[in-house]
């Protein structure tokens, strides 16, 4: 596929999810004011991870990517911005079984953090699977699931385990985080009840991936915190797999410390994304409180609004100009995710994984022919 027709792509989903929001998402009547802000540390936290969440979008290998970071990182190169990719290590990276949805596992030594982290839909082949609407049983037994999104988590779960397991073990992180933009929030919250069902009843011999590191004298609890992270990210279950999920969650932070596990969910204005499959199908969102961005701000959604996925937010007088005023499904974290695979495109295409002499030359001719980069 041409580098022209990839861009063109891009253009055509932005239009396509802000035609949604338009269509099928519902204006809350509740209105968020400055009450419901985050606190900055929180915002800060969220929007490092969402770039280990945007980088999966990448056509280059992104060990490659991380690895160069110092000479892809200058403005007008694609890792301009992304600071929390500095000094990261890629334990490992696979694709899934079905439709090759690809996910990393990395190292970051600053956090003494595992992030694991799931693509979104990038292949025709996964956004078959996106469609797949109709629900299946979980296997738990207790609620039913998007098929699509199973069939993708189904096909990842083997190679994600493993790796998460060979990163814990040569590692010994303090944290854990699943994260993923789109579909792969929705792979990353499956992933997540894997693991927490797995530490309330493990296989017989087996031992949970959550319980690699005890603490305490008598090993009650495990030294990991883990921090479930998604982005734009469409409704998964029912209800009925809603509340297993927050049992095990329960169930978790009451053997181990209500400050080992969290779990954020992050929408924004105009992303139509968060409004499906619609709630007439059955489904619903994991998430008891959403997080909403507009405005350059983030803001707690009341628990009771969690459904709703656009919101009037009071006005801020004298702040900064909003960047993005627009909205949209690529717009998280104060970044322009569509810039970014523009430029990963590019990079693409100058030989730089093949360590082309003039790879640099090549990419900057391309920046210039197109404004902005």
């Amino acid at each position: 596929m041409s580098v022209k027709r990839k861009l063109h792509l891009t253009a055509q989903e932005r239009q396509m999810y802000k035609w949604i929001a338009r269509i099928v998402a519902s204006y809350s009547n509740v209105q968020l004011k400055d009450t419901d802000r985050v606190p900055p540390e929180l915002c800060q936290e969220l929007s490092d991870i969402g770039q280990f969440a945007e980088i999966m979008y990448s056509g280059t290998p992104i060990g490659d990517l991380v690895k160069h970071y110092d000479i892809l990182s200058p403005p007008g190169f694609p890792l301009e911005g992304y600071t929390a990719l500095d000094g990261v290590v890629v334990e490992s990276a696979f694709a899934g079984d079905v439709a090759n949805l690809p996910a990393t596992i990395f190292w970051r030594p600053s956090r003494q953090q595992i992030v694991v982290s799931i693509c979104g839909t990038k292949l025709a082949s996964q956004a078959l699977q996106d469609v797949r609407v109709l629900k299946t049983k979980h296997p738990s037994g207790k609620g039913q699931v998007h098929t699509g999104f199973w069939s993708l988590y189904a096909g990842l779960r083997d190679h994600l385990k493993a790796g998460l397991r060979e990163a814990l073990d040569s590692r010994k992180p303090t944290e854990v985080v699943l994260t993923g933009h789109s579909m792969g929030g929705a792979v990353a919250y499956l992933l997540g009840i894997d693991l927490l069902a797995e530490d309330q009843e493990p296989a017989p011999g087996a031992r949970p991936l959550l319980r690699s590191f005890e603490t305490g004298s008598q090993g009650s609890g495990p030294a990991l915190v883990i921090k479930i992270v998604s982005f734009g990210m469409p409704r998964v279950g029912d209800q009925a797999l809603v509340d297993h999920f927050h049992s095990l969650v329960v169930l978790y932070r009451g053997r181990y410390g209500h400050d080992r596990l969290a779990e954020f969910s992050v929408r924004t204005y105009n992303d139509g994304v968060p409004a499906l499959p619609p709630l007439t199908l059955g489904y619903r969102h994991f998430s008891l409180q959403p997080i909403y961005a507009a405005n350059n701000t983030l803001y707690y959604i009341p628990t009771a609004e969690k459904e709703r996925t656009l919101f009037h937010v009071q006005d801020d007088e004298g702040s900064n100009p909003v960047l993005f005023p627009r909205g949209g499904h690529n717009y998280y974290g104060g970044r322009d995710l569509e810039r970014l695979q523009r430029r990963l495109v590019w990079l693409e295409k100058s030989g730089f994984i093949n360590g082309h002499e003039k790879w640099g030359n090549r990419y900057r001719s391309m920046v210039e022919k197109t404004s902005p980069p």
